[in-house]
């Protein structure tokens, strides 16, 4: 504990609350562009109003922080996290401290994931806040969606968001240990993130690729479907609606194999890493 403790704290940089900071705003932007275009669309009004309202406000910013703008916040923060730690030459002295170096890889991943976490939560806090605001200001109708229905659908996107940050987190940290730098790592853990997108589109391909397991996991709208007044993601935009998705149980398979490797590989390059530099 002691050791994570000391990552959580080495995340208290103006990076951070950079990113943070972009996230809220773009979330509460992203909200008020939707709720201003569905005014022409009385379905789409109210299915923004609901969208908006402070509980179903988490299912929204799962979706965000689950899909592209998550992976993008993740990479910069492994980038200066986690890249920031090879680029400052002060790995040799975090590993004479500790010593074990798996204890070191896993008290990045979780620090690097609490991250992803927390900007989750703070997004779904700002658009609590917002929403009501914004149906106000735009007059949307009020939300008719019942507690017993936007809770379940909150915290079930909510937990299935956890994974996938998992996930991302995992890939910052693979591409920290090969590059072994802050930009490298950056550019690195978004190119993957973005060839992941590039492959869901190739012919025969798409249907195993890590980003149709994200989709199906997060249970996103297929192709253009998932383009509305206000997205609930930006990620299956991207891929291909043909072909059909694996399941759920096939995505969370893939998602928990791409995890594993994803580790073991980074175990296994940090294990023979030289860090006398």
């Amino acid at each position: 504990m002691r050791l994570l403790r000391a990552e959580l704290d080495k995340l208290r940089r103006p990076l951070t609350w950079a990113v943070a900071g972009a996230a809220i705003v773009f979330c509460v932007l992203l909200a008020a562009g939707g709720a201003h275009n569905a005014l022409g669309s009385p379905a789409g009004a109210a299915t923004v109003a609901g969208q908006l309202s402070p509980v179903a406000a988490g299912a929204e910013a799962a979706g965000l922080l689950a899909s592209l703008p998550g992976a993008l916040a993740i990479a910069l923060l492994a980038g200066g996290h986690l890249g920031g730690e090879w680029s400052g030459r002060t790995m040799k002295n975090l590993l004479t401290q500790h010593g074990r170096r798996w204890a070191v890889l896993a008290a990045q991943l979780a620090s690097l994931w609490l991250a992803g976490v927390a900007l989750l939560a703070a997004c779904w806090l700002a658009l609590a806040a917002a929403g009501p605001v914004l149906s106000r200001l735009e007059h949307l109708p009020a939300a008719h969606q019942p507690l017993s229905q936007a809770v379940p659908l909150a915290l079930s996107q909510l937990g299935r968001a956890l994974l996938v940050l998992a996930m991302f987190a995992a890939i910052g940290l693979l591409s920290a240990t090969l590059t072994r730098n802050t930009i490298g790592t950056m550019a690195s853990t978004a190119g993957i993130f973005v060839a992941m997108l590039l492959a869901a589109s190739w012919p025969g391909l798409g249907r195993w690729s890590p980003a149709t397991w994200v989709q199906s996991w997060m249970r996103f709208p297929a192709g253009l479907s998932s383009v509305t007044f206000l997205p609930t993601n930006f990620w299956s935009r991207f891929i291909s609606a043909s072909g059909g998705a694996p399941g759920q149980l096939a995505g969370l398979a893939g998602l928990l194999g791409l995890l594993a490797v994803c580790l073991a590989v980074t175990v296994r390059l940090f294990s023979r890493a030289d860090v006398s530099g």
